[in-house]
């Protein structure tokens, strides 16, 4: 079993977020993981397009960072993005950088340039359940490397990463 330490968020370097905005999505997931009393390390399996079985690190939470993720629905979106930069990051080492809304997708994967400038290479799209089924899961996971056909015309790589929070797990998939 493989390490997977979502602290790397916060760290400014590794997945290419801002030290502040890593932060947010690794309290926010460790806000979800906490909700279902899932230890400081819990098993993550990731399943599909990227495979790999993790031991996952998530933050000590307190009462301040549970009230500052109250709705749980949303904590669910961020923090599923959070896992869902590490998972990409440690499969195929690239960093991120947040996409805009209509494009189909959340962020662009890829890597800094010798001139500092951002390579994309794929396109993700992120999305999370706080509790749901193999079969809930497998269908969001179809339902959104369908909604990357908007930006087809790119011509890069699309994946879709699922995080499940309840019993976790990642169902992954590309095209």
């Amino acid at each position: 079993m493989r390490s997977l330490d979502l602290h790397i968020l916060e760290d400014g370097i590794s997945t290419g977020l801002s030290v502040r905005n890593g932060a947010f999505l690794l309290e926010a997931a460790s806000v979800c993981l906490n909700s279902f009393n899932h230890p400081i390390f819990v098993e993550l399996p990731v399943s599909g397009a990227l495979e790999e079985n993790y031991n996952l690190e998530r933050l000590v939470v307190d009462e301040l960072a549970s009230s500052s993720f109250a709705d749980l629905e949303e904590a669910t979106q961020f923090g599923a993005m959070g896992i869902a930069v590490c998972i990409m990051h440690d499969q195929l080492g690239w960093k991120v950088k947040r996409s805009w809304k209509g494009t189909g997708f959340d962020y662009w994967g890829g890597a800094i340039g010798t001139d500092h400038s951002f390579k994309e290479k794929v396109r993700l799209e992120v999305s999370g359940d706080l509790e749901g089924s193999n079969a809930e899961v497998a269908q969001r996971l179809k339902n959104k490397l369908e909604q990357t056909k908007r930006s087809d015309e790119l011509g890069l790589p699309a994946y879709a990463i699922i995080v499940e929070f309840s019993s976790p797990k990642s169902f992954t998939g590309s095209r």
